[in-house]
């Protein structure tokens, strides 16, 4: 009697990478929101950082790694406390097996971080480095791989999946709404947009400016930074401007005229009106005060 064959039916297939990345954010790292038609794993190799996944909010420290489903909408936003470390690798799976992993996060054991770091190094085999450019959406290339890395990236990482699904259930938590879940998203996302009018000062004040670059809606927008802030983010940003119109007038390097030109005002006469109206004061008048 001959020996009969029996097909292997994979449970997990990975059929393509669609990225691999190192990145070393510091610890004001946002990205807005987005999704895709492919499966993304984020491990967070040092520091901490907070997932958003839907609106939910869960913050992943050194150790853990989070999986966005296919058409999911996520981001990630730094704590503004600490620098981050993280592996992203985005993947093609429609394996049902794959569903194990949706709304889960991960503590990972010894051995599926070693398992981890063999998949890094046929990473880097297969492409010689790792890119850590967040803006590079070039696709992965393969022509100078070393042989077998490839298809040696794609076991890994099958053996990888497989060791989460094995894990010890005390290693694995769910992702819940709750009002902790619910503040760690908003809070983190209103200190972003601090960042970002702080970093944009001298320009307009604009609400569609702001909801285009977090993908926010308007009202979503200003319920929570009003939550998170007790005003409005346009009447944050001219606030700002006047702290540091005043700043600039008090050292004395610019007249007037300098200072309304250096924070962006379409005019003297504007910069005048808007000064009196948040300080009570015209900027000479108030210039002439300070030196009293």
């Amino acid at each position: 009697m001959d020996f009969k064959f029996v097909p292997i039916k994979p449970e997990i297939e990975i059929t393509g990478f669609h990225s691999v990345y190192y990145f070393e954010f510091d610890k004001t790292f946002y990205h807005p929101s987005e999704k895709h038609d492919f499966w993304e794993m984020v491990y967070v190799d040092d520091g901490r950082i907070n997932a958003i996944v839907d609106g939910v909010g869960i913050e992943l420290s050194k150790g853990q790694v989070i999986f966005h489903t296919p058409m999911e909408p996520h981001s990630h936003i730094a704590n503004h406390k600490d620098s981050s470390n993280l592996v992203v690798v985005s993947f093609a799976c429609n394996s049902p097996l794959m569903s194990f992993f949706n709304r889960k996060i991960f503590n990972l054991e010894k051995s599926s971080q070693k398992i981890l770091s063999l998949f890094l190094k046929e990473s880097n085999n297969a492409m010689g480095s790792i890119s850590g450019d967040f803006s590079n959406k070039s696709p992965l290339d393969f022509s100078a791989a070393a042989p077998g890395s490839v298809q040696l990236m794609q076991c890994y990482l099958v053996e990888f999946l497989f060791s989460l699904i094995r894990s010890d259930v005390t290693s694995v938590q769910a992702m819940q709404h709750t009002k902790t879940s619910r503040h760690i998203a908003e809070s983190s996302l209103v200190s972003s947009i601090e960042s970002f009018i702080a970093e944009n000062l001298t320009g307009t004040p604009s609400l569609p400016l702001i909801c285009e670059h977090f993908s926010l809606s308007r009202t979503y927008l200003c319920r929570i930074f009003k939550e998170g802030t007790g005003t409005s983010p346009i009447n944050y940003w001219i606030d700002l401007k006047m702290k540091e119109a005043k700043k600039l007038i008090r050292e004395g390097n610019y007249n007037i005229t300098q200072v309304s030109e250096a924070l962006g005002f379409s005019s003297i006469h504007h910069f005048t009106r808007m000064f009196k109206r948040f300080t009570g004061l015209s900027p000479t008048a108030y210039k002439t005060s300070v030196k009293q």
